[in-house]
């Protein structure tokens, strides 16, 4: 039994949390095992919950308070372990940060833990009763005969008073129940499941078909019905007595998906993401946990969902940069869900329109059985696509927002009662603030960014620390009035087409529409239902939307991260361009698809033009073949930051040093980040180029270790293997 435990407080938010060693009275070493909710002793008189990490038989040598008590609410599956320790090891971050990632934050605080209330429950009305009483009997029967007592006594218009005299008579029963607390969500579809064409059935037999831990690419073009398809095999599974576990990119941006599988699922379903409360996330993951739900629906952190008998994980729209984690552990959730199968015995599914470049050459070498969905459901034809030049726009004299043809089909389908989509992959009103005298953009003071313009509020935000400061009137360098704005952001785009469409009921969708809790599912809901004509948003708009109305979709500004400096800019222009694109034409009305462009030869552009993954593939997989980016090596950026750039160029000058005396490495750096600035500390990185990780990270553990580089001015170090992105 073990003496000693390793517990970490659940109260805590640090960025890089530390377990605190208990020891084990008697009375609990039965009770206490890896995973364990238990009450320790912490700051003085304070009791706190926490989890167990770790137990172990090693006396510290040092005075040790004892463990309190064991909860006996909130264990996590054994199951998870392994996994855990997996990825901290792969992402080079300590397991404590793993567990706090995996397991819903502030899970065993007090506005967590089980909600109890009275509740009524009807028997049979004896007579006599008053008529208050029989009023109150009455309205329980008609609400299917149980609700709790405050509900039942504001329905009734009455008091609990009532309920207890009911009770007293025999007419009800009254109990101290759990109350579970229900995510807000959209209403359930009840569709029944779609006779499937040639392609999806094969799918969905491959899937069953499948031996445990296999994997499989579902490649389907936009409107091709993968929904279905995930549909089915998850029935599958539960017809198997096992579970399944459906990740999406945003979990706030697909309303019309949650409400499918709640028709198809109903109580079977848990949603788990970041939006919920603490009670709601502790309710979710206990019914998983405990096997009263056994599908988890949810975004990146979803792939920890607590569930038993593991028989499933689908990825959707598997590309999607969001399911890799910015912080640490930076683990991406389509390496773990590979990882998870395989230590459960569980099936993968990868699906998308566009796949990633790394599990298409990994469908094409056959570690993914790639499983094709070539036409849209019905035999709909995919949207054309125009690509609209600029350049000739200004030539021409227009210097509007929207071009001539944009401008002429917008007008077109509005006239017609349709619906229209317009991407604008940058909020704000202005994406900077120029003064025409000393030509300097006026910046963020901690980021090395231009702030940009919020016309609604009058001022200028960043979008990387989320500094406000007031709407200059003169330059803040040399005082000149002559300052403008300079780059569209959504709230132009809104205002131009208000202005030129006066007719049009509009909706906004980015970042800054969407800071209440559901407000991304009330847009949505409102533009499904047709309450409005046109949404203009940022990539929300492009992800997870079924809208039969939508028949023009209008990209603003194609080359918003065309030229960025990094390997996936072009990958991330085709997808985002194609996917928007499918989200026209998708019912009965044929759909059309307008690009505004700077740059309407780039390989990208023409290659979304012609819906042409196989070409942009063929073509990008050359590229980095040629460059030794991935999948012909992996990548790890390193980024040294401090409070002022010296330390950090001389901390990464010397681990760079180190690290290019290991054969398999190539050491690009150091230099300074692409963004040199955030949050007022200056960043410098490293590159390393390798075949294989595991050298990498021997390599970085013993350059890191600590004394081998001055950890001055608050030095910190970031490791990321497997980079989505390296600016």
């Amino acid at each position: 039994m073990p003496r000693f435990v390793e517990v970490l407080i659940d109260s805590i938010p640090l960025a890089d949390p530390k377990p605190f060693t208990y020891r084990v009275p008697p009375e609990y070493e039965d009770a206490v095992a890896m995973g364990t909710a238990v009450v320790v002793p912490f700051g003085g008189r304070r009791k706190v919950a926490g989890f167990v990490v770790a137990c172990h038989d090693q006396d510290p040598g040092v005075p040790l308070k004892d463990l309190l008590g064991v909860l006996g609410d909130m264990a996590v599956p054994p199951a998870l372990y392994d996994l855990f320790d997996w990825i901290s090891q792969t992402t080079m971050s300590s397991f404590a940060q793993v567990w706090t990632t995996a397991v819903p934050r502030g899970a065993l605080a007090r506005k967590s833990q089980a909600k109890m209330q009275w509740v009524a429950r009807a028997i049979a009305p004896p007579e006599g009763l008053s008529a208050r009483q029989q009023q109150m009997f009455d309205v329980l029967v008609l609400a299917g005969g149980c609700l709790t007592v405050a509900e039942l006594a504001r329905r009734a218009g009455s008091s609990a008073g009532v309920a207890q005299t009911l009770a007293k008579r025999g007419a009800i029963s009254l109990a101290q129940e759990r109350i579970w607390r229900a995510p807000s969500l959209p209403d359930a579809q009840h569709i029944l499941p779609f006779a499937l064409n040639v392609e999806q059935a094969a799918a969905v037999e491959a899937i069953a078909q499948g031996e445990a831990g296999s994997s499989f690419l579902l490649y389907g073009v936009t409107g091709s019905g993968k929904t279905e398809v995930y549909l089915q095999a998850i029935a599958k599974t539960l017809s198997e007595g096992k579970s399944a576990i459906m990740l999406v990119p945003e979990i706030a941006l697909t309303p019309q998906t949650i409400s499918r599988f709640r028709g198809r699922f109903g109580d079977r379903l848990a949603l788990m993401h970041s939006t919920l409360s603490d009670g709601e996330r502790f309710d979710e993951w206990q019914r998983l946990r405990d096997g009263d739900a056994q599908v988890a629906v949810g975004a990146r952190s979803a792939i920890f969902a607590p569930l038993p008998n593991l028989g499933l994980i689908i990825l959707d729209e598997e590309h999607e940069g969001s399911y890799k984690q910015d912080s640490s552990p930076r683990y991406h959730a389509r390496a773990v869900a590979m990882r998870r199968a395989e230590l459960e015995g569980a099936k993968v599914i990868l699906g998308s329109a566009t796949p990633s470049v790394e599990s298409f050459y990994r469908a094409n070498l056959g570690e993914l059985r790639r499983l094709d969905l070539t036409g849209r459901v019905s035999g709909r034809p995919l949207p054309p696509v125009e690509l609209v030049d600029m350049r000739e726009e200004l030539k021409a004299g227009n210097r509007k927002i929207f071009s001539r043809s944009l401008l002429a089909a917008l007008s077109e389908h509005l006239d017609r009662g349709e619906q229209v989509i317009l991407l604008m992959n940058r909020r704000g009103y202005a994406s900077f603030v120029l003064c025409r005298s000393c030509g300097e953009a006026v910046t963020c003071p901690s980021c090395s960014v231009s702030l940009t313009y919020h016309k609604d509020h009058d001022l200028l935000r960043c979008h990387m620390c989320n500094f406000a400061g007031p709407n200059p009137k003169r330059c803040p360098g040399c005082q000149s009035p002559f300052i403008k704005y300079f780059g569209a952001g959504t709230q132009q785009v809104a205002e131009a087409a208000q202005v030129l469409l006066p007719g049009a009921r509009i909706l906004r969708l980015d970042r800054d529409t969407t800071t209440r809790k559901d407000s991304h599912r009330r847009i949505l809901e409102a533009f499904g239902k047709g309450e409005a004509d046109v949404l203009i948003g940022t990539q929300m708009v492009a992800k997870g939307l079924d809208m039969p109305r939508v028949s023009l979709v209008g990209v603003v500004a194609a080359d918003v991260a065309l030229n960025l400096p990094d390997f996936r800019a072009a990958e991330r222009t085709f997808q985002l361009i194609t996917q928007v694109a499918g989200r026209a034409g998708r019912g009965d009305i044929p759909g059309r698809v307008i690009v505004q462009t700077y740059a309407p030869e780039h390989p990208s552009l023409q290659f979304a033009k012609h819906h042409d993954y196989d070409g942009f593939y063929a073509r990008e997989v050359s590229d980095r073949e040629a460059l030794r980016y991935p999948p012909f090596q992996r990548l790890v950026n390193v980024v040294f930051s401090a409070e002022t750039q010296a330390p950090a160029q001389s901390a990464a000058e010397l681990a760079a040093g180190m690290l290019r005396e290991y054969d398999g490495l190539t050491v690009l750096g150091p230099a300074e980040s692409a963004i040199a600035q955030i949050r007022g500390r200056f960043r410098v990185q490293i590159l390393l180029k390798t075949e294989d990780p595991d050298l990498a990270r021997l390599a970085l553990r013993e350059a890191l270790k600590p004394g081998r580089i001055p950890r001055t001015s608050g030095l910190r170090v970031a490791v990321d293997v497997d980079p989505v992105t390296i600016l």
